[in-house]
């Protein structure tokens, strides 16, 4: 039962990451931030990335805005997702032995 619990939250924690991923992607194509896909994205991953911008400001490359907070913001959900992951495993294999 706990396996099945633990595969259900590294799923979602994947798909988050694809999720970041692909708002990442996504801004770098015009006019598609502005369809349902587009908003749909933003609402998912502005809170999180809303972090990081605060810190990192946009880098300014002739006449180029370079968003440096989604790299940053992606670097430290793999670190956090792979630490979750790696306290609920062993929580399981605490619980379970």
């Amino acid at each position: 039962m706990y396996t099945v619990l633990l595969n259900i939250i590294e799923v979602i924690l994947a798909l988050y990451g694809y999720i970041l991923i692909a708002a990442a992607i996504i801004t770098w194509i015009p006019d598609l931030d502005a369809t349902q896909v587009g908003h749909w994205l933003h609402r998912l991953t502005e809170p999180y990335l809303l972090i990081f911008r605060r810190i990192i400001p946009p880098l300014q490359l002739g006449g180029m805005m370079l968003d440096l907070s989604y790299i940053v913001a992606l670097i430290v959900y793999f670190f956090i997702r792979q630490g979750v992951l790696a306290v609920l495993v062993s929580l399981v294999v605490k619980i379970t032995s």
